[in-house]
């Protein structure tokens, strides 16, 4: 209980600090980043997030870093509510309060548990969103706060904006092709400002007009929205280079998300993470490059010791084991945890 309050009171202030920081950005974007970097070493707990904060500092001393450009946008595009609550949620709920309770957690249930959750929605129905609202409900007592949601189908977005709704002090990412952005799905999506779009570039390019179209729509929306596209030998040379990432900021991209195929060498994969490492460093552009196992895995060592993501296929591991209970979930979150092993690479 005393845990829950200082929690309450330590958002409530977070949010009141960050809401300052951003209006001092639409006037000052250098002056709001740097306030926002002194906000963020104030609320720091452990070294690690001292040496993030202090590093961040050192980057934007420098005037010509991209971050001020990046930040500007943020301000200027973006619902404001969305920012404060996408970065409440990953930031403090996720990566600070949540990986403190998941580290308490591991030590009595003596088994690693990841900090981000994916789910392949797929062949869904009404029990399955049943199952996962129960899996979410699980993950958050245990400190899991964010949860990647993979579409397939169009009619799924209703339901997970409910989810969405339900649990807003968790981050959600709606990963989807472009053919599924409507202009009705994205106006229920940016209601719920704890949810984040990625667009799955399946054709590679940016030009095509699905693409365009959906960035638009979600543009209009003035949704926190990046892409993610899958890589490997063959495509690398196309995807991982500065234009690519140019003509993903033209839509109004903030974040480009690099997932290696399967079979993938560990020589593309350390390529295509230095080349993610440089578009979002120091003399890169203004958008978060990610090698997503990787990125996700240096964060999991940080804040977990190596703790990880998992990906679950709902259709087949958590909706076969509702079905077989009719009504009632017989798995537990951490029943499935243990059962797989999180991923910490491909």
């Amino acid at each position: 209980m005393i845990m829950e309050l200082q929690h309450r009171l330590v958002r409530q202030a977070i949010n009141i600090a960050v809401s300052k920081a951003m209006e001092d950005m639409k006037g000052n974007t250098r002056r709001g980043v740097r306030n926002l970097i002194d906000l963020g070493l104030l609320f720091s707990q452990s070294e690690n997030q001292k040496w993030f904060f202090n590093t961040a500092k050192k980057i934007i001393s420098n005037p010509k870093n991209p971050y001020n450009s990046l930040a500007a946008r943020i301000v200027t595009d973006i619902d404001n509510d969305t920012v404060k609550k996408v970065g409440l949620n990953l930031g403090y709920n996720s990566l600070i309060y949540g990986a403190n309770k998941l580290r308490k957690r591991q030590a009595v249930i003596e088994c690693a548990v990841p900090w981000i959750l994916a789910f392949d929605i797929y062949g869904s129905c009404s029990g399955t969103f049943h199952c996962l609202e129960n899996l979410i409900s699980e993950g958050q007592e245990l400190g899991i706060y964010s949860y990647v949601f993979c579409l397939h189908e169009a009619n799924d977005f209703v339901m997970l904006c409910e989810i969405a709704k339900r649990f807003h002090e968790c981050l959600f990412v709606f990963q989807v092709p472009s053919t599924l952005i409507t202009k009705k799905a994205i106006e229920t999506l940016s209601k719920k400002h704890n949810a984040v779009v990625s667009i799955q570039m399946t054709d590679m390019s940016f030009r095509c007009e699905n693409t365009v179209n959906a960035y638009r729509i979600l543009k209009q929306n003035r949704c926190l929205y990046g892409f993610h596209v899958t890589y490997n030998e063959d495509n690398m040379t196309q995807i991982a280079t500065p234009e690519y990432i140019h003509s993903a900021i033209e839509l109004g991209n903030l974040f480009g998300v690099y997932v290696a195929d399967n079979g993938v060498s560990d020589t593309c994969k350390n390529a295509v993470y230095i080349f993610a490492c440089k578009e979002r460093g120091e003399k890169g552009q203004p958008l978060i490059a990610l090698e997503w196992f990787h990125d996700v895995r240096y964060v999991s060592e940080k804040i977990l010791s190596g703790g990880g993501y998992m990906s679950i296929h709902l259709a087949e591991k958590a909706y076969g084991e509702y079905k077989k209970a009719k009504n009632a979930l017989i798995i537990s979150l951490v029943e499935m945890i243990r059962s797989m092993q999180p991923c910490t690479s491909s």
